[in-house]
C-alpha cells in the first residue's frame, strides 16, 4: 500500500487533494509500500514526470525508441553465444535516457505494452538480418510484468515468430523473479503456453526475489541469470562466492542454464569458469552495441579465438 499525505490550509479542498495526490506518486515512485507526506519542491518533480511520460507517448511513433545489444559469452570456451536486447530512448531535447528510467514509467502508464511489442518485433527481425549473414545468434528480450499479465502476449509471440521467420529456440524472454511470484498459477500457465511455442524462458535477477524451489520447479525454465550484486561481491564478500557455488549447482541439478550478469573484470571470470557458470555477460567483454558494432565484434571475436588466446582482446575491451 502506497499513502500520500498532505495537511494545512489550502485555498479549496481539490488544492489539498491534489498535494496528497502528488505525495502519493513519490511514495510509489519510492518503491511503493510507504507513506509520504507532501512537501512543496514535490510538485517540481511530479511536473517533470508529467512531461517526461507526454514524451514517451510520442517517442514510439517518433522513432526515438532504438535497441541495443549485449554479447552472451560462453565462459568455458569465451566464445559468443547470444545477445541481450537492451531499449533506449534518444530524447530530443534531454539525450539517451537510460531504461531505469523511463520503463518504470511506460508500466505505470502501460505504454509498455505497445513499446515491448516493438521490442520484439524489432529484435526479431533483426536476429533472421544475422542468421542470413551467417551469423545466427540467440537474442534474450525482456518482458515486463504488465505484458506477462496479459492474455494478448502468447499470441504476439507466435505471430512475430512467423512474420519474421526467426527459429523459437533462438529467442529467450527473461522474466524477473520478482515478477514470477506476482501470481505463481497464472504465470506457470502463461509460460507453459509460451514454451509451446519453442521459445526459451530465463528468470531475471535471480536470487534476489522470492521464490522458492518448490515454485521453481513448476516454471518451464531453461536458464538462470545471476543477479550482478551477487558477481560485484565476489572480491570484497565472502559470502558472495558460496552463493554463486549454490546457485550454480542448483541450475546443474535442475538442469538449467546459469548465466552471470554484470562481468567486468578477470577475477570475477576466473571464479565463474571455477564454478562451472554456463555463460555471462559485462563491460568486461562488451558494453551493449548497435547492430554493426556487434556484426564487428562477433568477426574479430571469430578470428580471436581461431587463432590466439582471447585473453588480450579481453584486457583491450575492458581497458
Amino acid at each position: 500500500v502506497s499513502v500520500g499525505i498532505a495537511d494545512g490550509v489550502r485555498p479549496c479542498a481539490s488544492d489539498l487533494l491534489r498535494d496528497a495526490d502528488v505525495a502519493l506518486y513519490s511514495a510509489k515512485g519510492a518503491g511503493k509500500n510507504r507513506f509520504v507526506v507532501f512537501q512543496p519542491e514535490m510538485q517540481t518533480a511530479v511536473q517533470e514526470r508529467l512531461e517526461l511520460e507526454m514524451d514517451l507517448r510520442d517517442a514510439l511513433d517518433a522513432g526515438q525508441l532504438f535497441v541495443l545489444y549485449q554479447p552472451i559469452f560462453d565462459l568455458q570456451h569465451l566464445t559468443i553465444a547470444g545477445v541481450e536486447a537492451l531499449v533506449r530512448w534518444q530524447h530530443p531535447e534531454r539525450g539517451v535516457i537510460m531504461p531505469d528510467l523511463f520503463i518504470p514509467l511506460a508500466e505505470e502508464t502501460g505504454l509498455i505494452v505497445p513499446i515491448g511489442k516493438w521490442v520484439l518485433e524489432r529484435v526479431c527481425e533483426q536476429a533472421v538480418v544475422w542468421r542470413d549473414q551467417g551469423n545466427r545468434l540467440g537474442v534474450s528480450v525482456n518482458v515486463s510484468a504488465v505484458q506477462l499479465d496479459r492474455d494478448d502476449l502468447v499470441d504476439h509471440v507466435r505471430r512475430t515468430l512467423a512474420a519474421t521467420g526467426l527459429d523459437p529456440a533462438d529467442l529467450t524472454l527473461e522474466i524477473t523473479e520478482t515478477t514470477l511470484m506476482r501470481d505463481a498459477a497464472a504465470t506457470a500457465r502463461r509460460l507453459t503456453d509460451l514454451k509451446e511455442l519453442g521459445v526459451r524462458i530465463a528468470i531475471d535477477d535471480f536470487g534476489t526475489g522470492y521464490s522458492s524451489l518448490a515454485y521453481l520447479r513448476q516454471f518451464p525454465v531453461d536458464a538462470l541469470k545471476i543477479d550482478r550484486s551477487f558477481i560485484s561481491g565476489i572480491a570484497s564478500s565472502s559470502e558472495a562466492p558460496a552463493l554463486i557455488h549454490t546457485l550454480v549447482q542448483l541450475g546443474k541439478t535442475l538442469g538449467i542454464e546459469t548465466l552471470a550478469e554484470g562481468i567486468e573484470d578477470r577475477a570475477q571470470l576466473h571464479q565463474l569458469q571455477l564454478e562451472s557458470c554456463d555463460t555471462g555477460q559485462g563491460f568486461l567483454f562488451a558494453r551493449p552495441l548497435d547492430p554493426a558494432a556487434l556484426e564487428d565484434l562477433v568477426a574479430t571475436w571469430s578470428t580471436i579465438n581461431h587463432h590466439s588466446d582471447p585473453a588480450p582482446e579481453l584486457e583491450r575491451q575492458t581497458t
